[in-house]
């Protein structure tokens, strides 16, 4: 900005001027001499004084009824046809007569109709026709079983006992080795270290039986004590892949905490995990 007094270039953050050292106020200065001069007596400029007389603006004409003219360099009655001009007295009366013999229309009725809605028949007749949705049936019907077959799946009692026979035969393997041991003169220390040997030894025992009899292609001695047979979802004897899926999913089921043996009380089939794995069951046979 420029100092007031002497004109001179100031930066705006300057409270003083660099030439004249005198305060500098915040309003701007003048910079064209035509501007209007202040001062506080002052009144505001009229601006149409300077105007010439011909050059003012016309004042705007009004008609009788105050309205503004807005053509008033032309007489009004060369753009204005008047309606009476346009068809004679006679036409006139009779365009009033066919007005007068037209039957004007009904008022329209406000009153409220009430609607009877008609009861829906909840009877239906054996003619008629029912709507079926898409997906209806299946929400309908119960799930469908996994087997095909119509062969039983062998009751909890059968196969507890079973498995009580086969745990038997595996017990008295495992004594029969201890005796062995014990006569030939082996000595075991029981020790925190030999007893988690001995679980682990244990633990083993039961996975090589399964393991035997699938190799053999067999049911186990305690399935067949109790008088069950194996076989898979089609009703079909299981092939050697399906048995080692089934040793697979007794493993599974074990690790689990044996939740996979329980899960056959929840079931709908009655089936363990391993059952739903290796698509086979243990069925009693036809002939028994």
């Amino acid at each position: 900005m420029t100092c007031q007094h002497c004109q001179t270039w100031i930066l705006d953050d300057d409270h003083r001027c660099r030439r004249c050292g005198r305060r500098v106020r915040n309003t701007p200065s003048r910079v064209s001499p035509s501007t209007f001069p202040i001062a506080a007596s002052a009144l505001a400029h009229d601006i149409f004084s300077d105007i010439a007389p011909e050059q003012a603006p016309p004042v705007a004409k009004v008609d009788a009824d105050g309205q503004q003219i807005l053509f008033p360099g032309s007489a009004p009655d060369i753009r204005v046809i008047p309606f009476d001009s346009l068809t004679s007295q006679s036409e006139r009366d009779s365009i009033r007569a066919r007005a007068a013999e037209i039957q004007r229309p009904a008022p329209l009725r406000s009153e409220k109709v009430q609607v009877k809605h008609a009861k829906a028949s909840k009877k239906r007749t054996a003619n008629q026709r029912r709507l079926e949705f898409q997906g209806e049936a299946d929400v309908v019907a119960p799930p469908q079983s996994h087997i095909i077959c119509e062969a039983l799946v062998a009751p909890l009692s059968l196969r507890l006992e079973a498995s009580l026979i086969d745990g038997a035969i595996m017990l008295c393997g495992v004594a029969f080795t201890f005796g062995v041991l014990r006569v030939a003169g082996v000595s075991f220390e029981w020790d925190k270290h030999s007893l988690a040997f001995l679980l682990l030894g244990l633990l083993t025992v039961p996975l090589f039986y399964k393991v035997l009899w699938a190799i053999a292609g067999v049911d186990t001695i305690g399935m067949r004590s109790a008088g069950l047979q194996l076989i898979d979802f089609d009703g079909n004897p299981p092939s050697p892949a399906r048995r080692y899926q089934r040793l697979g999913g007794s493993v599974i089921s074990f690790l689990a905490a044996g939740v996979g043996l329980v899960w056959s009380l929840v079931d709908e089939d009655r089936l363990t995990w391993q059952d739903h794995i290796s698509s086979t069951f243990p069925t009693i046979p036809a002939g028994d």
